[in-house]
């Protein structure tokens, strides 16, 4: 799955599709101009976004399958939360998440408050 890049908008939010294009179980990967690789994920209905490169040996989560709220590591099958990045080994620290927001039909995400 390719990533686009995106550009920030007002209050650091950054437009990445329409709601309409993100159907439940489909994802958007893309490029924050901090260089950041992300997914945008629709998981029943709600919508997550979470860094695309896993905590455990920096490769890509981008084609992981969704399960009960996580996305599981395709490569050693470590699991990160969708709402905290909370992650189970052999990952050893959680995954960087983003706020999300719909406006307009067009769904926007930032970094979250106090995140660096």
């Amino acid at each position: 799955m390719a990533a686009e890049s995106v550009t920030l908008k007002e209050g650091n939010w950054a437009p990445v599709c329409s709601v309409e294009s993100l159907n439940p179980g489909d994802r958007k990967c893309f490029t924050l101009p901090t260089g950041e690789a992300c997914i945008l994920l629709n998981s029943d209905g709600n919508l997550f976004c979470i860094s695309a490169i896993c905590t455990h040996r920096e490769l890509s989560i981008e084609d992981g399958r969704l399960q009960g709220g996580c996305i599981i590591c395709p490569w050693h099958r470590a699991k990160f939360n969708l709402a905290t990045g909370k992650a189970t080994p052999p990952a050893p620290r959680p995954l960087p998440t983003f706020d999300v927001a719909v406006v307009d039909g067009i769904v926007h995400v930032r970094a979250k408050e106090g995140s660096a």
